[in-house]
């Protein structure tokens, strides 16, 4: 004997009709179809790509903000440490002032001409190039290690094997490029920085331009 009865569907949808035995389920529609999007592996990696060229683009957005007012701060730091040996060996400190002068302008004019971008709401341009973009990412340490290394061997070196080199006229240079050579490290690495944390930075950013404003 066979008989109807009410069945449940798998999501809570009704299914009339349906046999108790010797006959045939209705096909009923899923109620995905026409909701589910079905990308294929070209176009995730296609995607990928893009989200990655994007965070790319901010931290170089980022890098170059931080450069415009670091070359002024590294002016103005190398000029202070200038002054100061300067000072300790006997020596009219004016030339490091006027360098601590010129980079604390310098650095200022950079801080306000990356104004505008630096607040900007501007999504970022996508990075070109990531295949050589992710190698310098990859040597930036070692990089850096060696500007490390390199500011302290180079003015040890001409203090040693030079003439004069250790006297109280060229002791302050010598600190002068010491001083330059680590403010350029630290610059180095400030942006590796920011390119090795690019994704996540760039989330933030995303999460900022996402809040209500006022």
């Amino acid at each position: 004997m066979t008989g109807q009865v009410h069945v449940e569907g798998r999501y809570g949808s009704p299914r009339h009709g349906a046999h108790v035995c010797g006959g045939h389920d209705p096909p009923a529609r899923s109620p995905f179809i026409g909701r589910v999007q079905i990308m294929t592996l070209g176009e995730a990696t296609a995607e990928h790509t893009d989200e990655t060229a994007r965070a790319y683009g901010y931290a170089q957005r980022r890098s170059w903000i931080f450069w415009a007012w670091w070359y002024g701060a590294v002016l103005a730091g190398t000029g202070a440490v200038d002054a100061v040996l300067l000072a300790i060996f006997g020596q009219n400190p004016e030339r490091g002032v006027t360098m601590v002068f010129i980079g604390a302008a310098v650095s200022v004019l950079g801080w306000l001409v990356t104004l505008g971008l630096r607040f900007s709401r501007k999504p970022p341009k996508p990075a070109t190039d990531l295949l050589r973009l992710e190698q310098g990412i990859r040597i930036n340490p070692g990089v850096v290690k060696f500007l490390v290394v390199a500011a302290v061997l180079i003015p040890v070196a001409l203090a040693l094997f030079t003439p004069n080199g250790a006297s109280p006229e060229t002791s302050p240079i010598l600190g002068f490029i010491g001083a330059s050579i680590l403010g350029l490290a630290a610059g180095m690495a400030r942006s590796g920085w920011l390119f090795r944390n690019s994704n996540e930075i760039y989330r933030r950013w995303l999460q900022r331009q996402q809040l209500p404003r006022g």
